[in-house]
């Protein structure tokens, strides 16, 4: 229980309710998300140029292989643009 009387937020509760805080949250989902799009659909547009009936059963592994190194690629992306608007959110929320 606080001795003092003053009714005053600690500096985190003030960050985290602030409207900058919310909208570069939205922001960075928006640009996570088209980051996440374009790689998704340049995988598609890559997979469609593959002749699938030249697969040889020892291919599938090495392709298996390709999938995911690309999907964890795009994940980290995503995850970085994220990050870099949150980064940028919070140096202009504690500037102001």
């Amino acid at each position: 229980m606080p001795m003092s009387t003053d009714d005053k937020q600690p500096l985190y509760a003030r960050w985290r309710n602030s409207d900058a805080s919310r909208n570069f949250h939205r922001l960075g989902l928006i640009v996570a998300a088209f980051i996440l799009a374009a790689g998704l659909l340049l995988m598609a547009k890559d997979g469609l140029g593959l002749r699938f009936w030249d697969l040889l059963p020892s291919d599938i592994p090495i392709l298996a292989g390709g999938i995911a190194i690309g999907l964890t690629g795009i994940g980290l992306a995503s995850l970085a643009g994220y990050g870099i608007v949150r980064a940028i959110g919070l140096a202009i929320d504690r500037s102001v």
